[in-house]
């Protein structure tokens, strides 16, 4: 500002001057004025996108703004904004329209569900998750549980290496194969929210509606990871049907003791860290494990609870779950290494929306529904080289 006051003083007199500095002046305090105001009123159009773009590129796309477009059933809106109908949902996104049921949540919001399930899982965010673009999807797994003859290992599934002599002949060997069938298991659950909540602002329904079904997603999909029967459902790396799971009897009868936990480490699968093992217990089982020492009175169980608590036992993180049965219960304590389990992702999350299954109390109703499956990826325990000692990813206390 200065240097044009000094420039227009030097090429202009006196009346002139004053003329052009008022312009100047005026221009000035109107750029302040429009900035002042583009501070508020203009907020979501510089953030979102500058002037002129369409609402469809700028404005209200979100989690919450999707479901009350599904709520209000507005189709024009959601071509608008999503870029789709009820019948172009369908043929490109394999989902049923609102009249058939529901819609599928769009792909730029499935990280936010998953994300929420995420982090109130166990079995998730530690095991290997393999994308699946139909209903069911063959993965194929080594046959390593059988046991090897002396001198080899079981570990190669029937590869075996010998030394010879240059020139000798190498006697030849083939791994064996086997698959597992991962199919699309369907999770469904709905939830009755206040009309009156519903006519809020989208950002308060994302923040409920999208925690409640995170939530719920992540909380019966552990259940399942862990101790689901495989009917219609998954099979838990820990359930009774789960050939490969290694029980390791407990010393004492309704207890849990350091001895336990030793012996279960023994019986654990070698190849395992921190990142992707764990122990689960039941809540109740805590009691027994801080009071874990040596003769010497040294504790045994290292917990930290300061800015990120940590509890680690022989190394490897415990999580807590209420999805294990109580103390002195066959499974209240696992060693799992969930790398070696599957989740097949169907990556489907369906949301439908209806007024009228509780009409007379001024509520509606979200249904999510999703589709996924888990199988323990080892479908035996594994030998040693000694032909009679096992091993398994999967370890529980009996």
């Amino acid at each position: 500002m200065s240097e044009q006051v000094a420039e227009l003083s030097q090429t202009v007199g006196g009346n002139e001057y004053l003329g052009r500095l008022e312009q100047e002046m005026d221009r000035r305090l109107a750029e302040a004025a429009r900035t002042k105001s583009l501070s508020r009123k203009g907020a979501v159009q510089r953030l979102f996108g500058e002037a002129g773009e369409t609402d469809f590129q700028r404005r209200d796309r979100s989690l919450g703004d999707w479901l009350l477009e599904v709520r209000r059933g507005d189709d024009a809106a959601l071509e608008r904004k999503y870029g789709s109908t009820p019948s172009s949902m369908k043929a490109s996104m394999t989902g049923a329209t609102g009249a058939q049921g529901g819609y599928l949540v769009p792909e730029e919001f499935l990280p936010k569900l998953y994300a929420l399930s995420g982090e109130r899982a166990v079995v998730r965010p530690r095991a290997t998750v393999i994308p699946m673009s139909g209903r069911s999807v063959q993965v194929p797994v080594l046959d390593t549980f059988s046991a090897p003859t002396s001198g080899d290992s079981a570990f190669f599934a029937g590869l075996v290496a010998r030394w010879t002599e240059e020139g000798g002949t190498i006697n030849q060997t083939e791994p064996t194969f086997r698959q597992i069938e991962m199919v699309a298991h369907e999770l469904s659950g709905y939830s009755k929210v206040s009309n009156t909540i519903l006519e809020d602002s989208p950002l308060g329904v994302e923040a409920l509606l999208a925690s409640l079904f995170g939530s719920a997603i992540a909380w019966h999909e552990d259940y399942a990871f862990l101790r689901g029967d495989g009917v219609g459902k998954p099979l838990g790396a820990v359930a009774t049907g789960n050939a490969a799971a290694v029980p390791v009897t407990r010393a004492t009868a309704g207890s849990f003791g350091f001895a336990d936990a030793t012996k279960m480490l023994s019986r654990f699968l070698p190849g395992y860290g921190p990142e992707r093992s764990a122990w689960v217990i039941h809540p109740t089982v805590l009691e027994k494990l801080i009071a874990f020492s040596d003769a010497g009175g040294n504790n045994l169980f290292i917990s930290s609870f300061g800015d990120k608590p940590r509890m680690l036992l022989l190394g490897l993180p415990v999580v807590t779950s209420e999805k294990l049965p109580v103390l002195g219960t066959a499974r209240d304590v696992c060693l799992i290494n969930f790398e070696h389990y599957l989740i097949g992702d169907r990556r489907q999350v369906e949301i439908a929306f209806s007024e009228h299954i509780a009409f007379t109390t001024n509520q509606s109703a979200w249904r999510f529904t999703v589709r996924v499956d888990g199988q323990p990826w080892m479908k035996g325990a594994q030998y040693l080289a000694d032909g009679s000692t096992t091993v398994s990813p999967y370890v529980y206390l009996s």
